[in-house]
């Protein structure tokens, strides 16, 4: 008949599909971290350098901005770090095993 599947003949083994993959992101929390602090960085520089460059923004102040923005720079660096070592594990099970 037109339109129903042939029914599966009794030689034909049951297919076993493997179970889909989860997002990435969903289970990966540093790797999204890891992005928001040199997005962060990235942006303190740049806001920085624009009102330094219109004169509204006095050197001391600047200063502090640099230093906040290697600050994020950092977290990022440590955030991309502990994200490689969550993708490492992820075939190896729970945690702790």
């Amino acid at each position: 008949m037109a339109g129903l599947p042939p029914e599966p003949s009794r030689e034909d083994p049951p297919r076993h599909e493997p179970p889909p993959r989860r997002s990435y992101f969903v289970h990966n929390p540093w790797r999204t971290r890891a992005t928001g602090g040199f997005a962060g960085a990235s942006m303190m520089l740049t806001i920085t350098a624009v009102f330094y460059a219109l004169g509204r923004l006095p050197l001391p102040l600047v200063g502090l901005s640099v230093l906040l923005a290697a600050g994020a720079f950092g977290f990022g660096l440590y955030a991309r770090r502990r994200a490689e070592r969550f993708d490492a594990d992820l075939g190896n099970g729970p945690p702790g095993h």
